[in-house]
């Protein structure tokens, strides 16, 4: 359980950097990015009323990474000088948070 809190706290530490320098590069980042996780978190909470574990887990990934998509375009439409920083923090979001493991953890429980 500490391996995954200690992963936890790097992605975490990660990714409020890669937050801090965006948003100085462009303001307007924080609300990209900002937008991006609380479109995240719907995407896991509705996946989370899915009872089947394929299903959940296809859902989530096709999801996750249509968003990415469509949220890497429009910064790159609309922010172009903040286009980096968002592509770092949309690929360490979705490469780091896997939520098979989640799933997984509940039914350890």
């Amino acid at each position: 359980m500490k391996n995954i809190s200690k992963k936890i706290k790097l992605i975490l530490l990660l990714n409020i950097a890669i937050f801090i320098f965006g948003t100085l590069a462009n303001t307007f980042f924080a609300v990209i990015a900002s937008s991006y996780i609380a479109t995240m978190f719907i995407i896991y909470f509705l996946g989370s009323k899915i009872k089947d574990f394929v299903i959940n887990v296809g859902y989530i990934w096709v999801s996750k990474w249509a968003v990415f998509i469509i949220f890497l375009a429009l910064t790159g439409i609309y922010l172009p000088d903040a286009f980096l920083y968002s592509l770092l923090m949309f690929l360490v979001f979705n490469i780091t948070i896997n939520p098979s493991d989640i799933i997984n953890e509940k039914r350890a429980q």
